[in-house]
């Protein structure tokens, strides 16, 4: 704790809460008596903008104590253009030396964090501040951002929240807080700190940035375009920047100033993963082979190991027909996001009982076909534990420790993949002229007996024993896709041959994505949402015997489209609007009764829900609806 006279109290209060004019002015009448409040002077100048005031502070004070003299002298190494690493030693033994203040820990986490050692600030945040003294704001703006940069959003969170207690115009904990509340989901609040920010610094880089990623999210993409143009210095349109200006154009139907932003994001060296990945997927979306042989040879490592890139690889390959390749490409994506720790990162904790339970099941079922080897049965050991019958899907669970991680491990581990190759009739026998012309009268159509028998098997197989189901949803059923381990080769066959039998549908608009659902029996389904694509086509592959009331247990779709100026934020996410603008306009409803291996293929803007559920216990008697999603939606084509 540093040593203050009432005075220099007054002017850290001052500058601790933005009252900054008043510090300065306080400051400069009052000369300061003790190294304490020399100390407190450079911060004040430093928090306060007045960089160099502060480093000549640093160099004039004739510093006695020793964590003041090392803290001096970073400073002025660090920030006054002298020697980095130089710099780096000092605040490294500042910390460590008797009676450091937390200011002085705080310019130690900026100087790491000014030379990329965020992963150093980050472990001595945790092995030294792990509780960060709430009357810090100081030190708190740089746990925060630390933490932000690490993706600890909930440790970041929490310190922005204690810098805007004090200060509710912080400028840079505002910027904390949109990163965070972005990073999880709570665009609109996002949003909202963003804006704060923009205007406490009207058209500074980072406020810019989180301007445009809420307003693209959110699909406002002319306010995103806006945002870039009130930059304060053009100059400052870094490779994020950028990124975002392709993503409004591109959001806009633009595609050729998408293109030019993407590549402008590459052109000063930088190798920005996301402008990589868009450029892959619109070239892959267009079939402009030429333009991704030339990025994959210049930007060969970052394609290859990263799962965006390899599924817009895999789905170019599968539009333009080569199903093998695209086989390939997605069993490399798989690869990619078990090596990479994707299922530890989709997984909820506590965990919800359902997630457990599903797990369970399917290792016992695995079991019981011989197909569960050593790893395998350890972790059903393990999951059995949290399975007793009268558990509510309620329940959650989330153990200490060795017990915790050993859960974890059971839940986010492939245990089996079956290798299933297939190269029949992936369709059954229909007359898709006539579908063709039912679906172009009422943009939907019903196709019963949709799969071979063979393809059927194949399908229904990998459904239930890859243990590929690490996507988890707030009404207990499950997610699967297409890049992380549901793409078997007889997807891709079904996938390519629909789009062939329905050229009038169908046609040249490109399958855009695939997924799997299922269901936990004692609960419901999806709520009502369009998607994000011009053509649905939704399958089911349980057998008939596991639903009960076969009147229900299909889906239900509303002849109104979402309106063409709704977000995909809005029309995938707030159900309750839709259901308001369902009953606004009343909307008739089609209900499809379940049946195994029927298909609705509907115009993928109208308005549908999961119908109600009612299905027999038991693993194999789990609802699992499948959805291939073709074309562009209206709002970007």
């Amino acid at each position: 704790m540093q040593n203050l006279s009432p005075t220099y109290n007054e002017i850290r209060r001052l500058r601790s809460t933005g009252n900054c004019a008043a510090a300065i002015s306080i400051l400069r009448s009052r000369q300061p008596a003790s190294d304490d409040e020399a100390f407190e002077a450079v911060v004040c100048l430093l928090v306060c903008g007045e960089v160099e005031s502060a480093l000549q502070v640093c160099r004039t004070r004739r510093w006695q104590m020793p964590w003041a003299v090392r803290t001096a002298g970073a400073l002025s190494e660090g920030i006054g253009g002298g020697s980095a690493s130089r710099a780096l030693d000092l605040a490294r033994e500042a910390v460590n030396a008797p009676g450091v203040p937390y200011d002085a820990v705080a310019i130690y986490l900026l100087l790491l964090q000014n030379n990329d050692l965020v992963e150093e600030a980050d472990a001595y945040i945790t092995r030294r501040l792990a509780n960060p003294p709430a009357g810090e704001p100081f030190l708190l703006t740089l746990v925060a951002e630390v933490a932000a940069a690490c993706g600890k959003w909930r440790d970041a969170y929490r310190a922005a929240s204690g810098v805007l207690a004090a200060d509710p115009d912080d400028y840079r904990a505002l910027v904390v807080m949109s990163v965070v509340n972005y990073e999880v989901g709570n665009f609109h609040e996002s949003l909202g700190n963003a804006v704060r920010a923009n205007v406490l610094r009207k058209g500074s880089a980072p406020a810019v940035l989180q301007l445009m990623r809420c307003r693209n999210k959110l699909g406002n993409h002319y306010a995103a375009i806006a945002a870039f143009d009130a930059l304060s210095d053009p100059d400052a349109a870094n490779p994020d920047i950028r990124v975002e200006l392709g993503k409004a154009y591109h959001g806009l139907s633009d595609r050729d100033r998408a293109l030019a932003e993407y590549t402008a994001a590459l052109a000063s060296g930088s190798r920005s993963t996301e402008a990589i990945r868009a450029l892959v997927a619109l070239h892959g979306a267009a079939g402009d082979t030429g333009e991704l042989d030339a990025l994959k040879q210049k930007y060969r490592d970052e394609i290859d190991n990263d799962i965006e890139c390899e599924c817009s690889l895999g789905l170019a390959a599968l539009n333009r027909g080569d199903t093998n390749e695209a086989s390939r490409l997605f069993g490399r994506t798989l690869a990619l996001a078990a090596r990479n720790g994707e299922a530890a990162r989709e997984l909820p904790w506590p965990v919800p009982e359902p997630r457990i339970r599903h797990d369970c099941e399917q290792l016992e079922l695995l079991e019981r076909r011989g197909r569960l080897e050593r790893a395998g049965r350890e972790a059903l050991a393990v999951l059995r534990r949290y399975c007793a019958p009268a558990t509510p899907p309620e329940a959650t669970f989330a153990p200490a420790g060795a017990e915790g991680e050993t859960l974890k491990h059971a839940l986010c581990t492939h245990f089996y993949i079956p290798d299933l190759p297939f190269a029949g009739r992936a369709l059954g026998e229909n007359d898709y002229a006539a579908l063709e012309d039912a679906y172009l009268a009422k943009r939907l159509v019903v196709i019963d007996d949709f799969l071979s028998p063979e393809a059927l098997a194949a399908l229904r197989r990998h459904c239930e024993e890859a243990t590929i189901w690490k996507m988890n949803y707030d009404r207990g059923y499950l997610g699967a896709l297409l890049a992380q381990g549901f793409g078997p080769k007889v997807l891709l066959t079904i996938a390519g041959d629909l789009k062939a039998a329905m050229p009038r549908v169908i046609g040249n608009s490109p399958l855009m994505q695939a997924w799997a659902f299922k269901y936990d029996q004692r609960m419901q389904g999806i709520n009502m949402h369009a998607d994000f694509a011009e053509i649905n086509a939704n399958f089911w592959v349980t057998p008939d015997e596991a639903c009960e009331d076969p009147t229900t247990g299909g889906m239900v779709v509303y002849d109104v489209p979402v309106p063409k100026n709704w977000t995909f934020f809005e029309y995938n996410n707030e159900s309750e609007k839709l259901a308001a603008y369902v009953k606004v306009h009343k909307a008739n409803a089609q209900r499809v009764p379940y049946r195994a291996n029927r298909c609705v293929l509907f115009d993928s803007s109208l308005i549908h829900i999961t119908d109600e559920l009612h299905f027999k216990p038991g693993y194999e008697n789990r609802r699992v609806n499948v959805t291939l999603l073709y074309g562009l939606p209206r709002n970007i084509k």
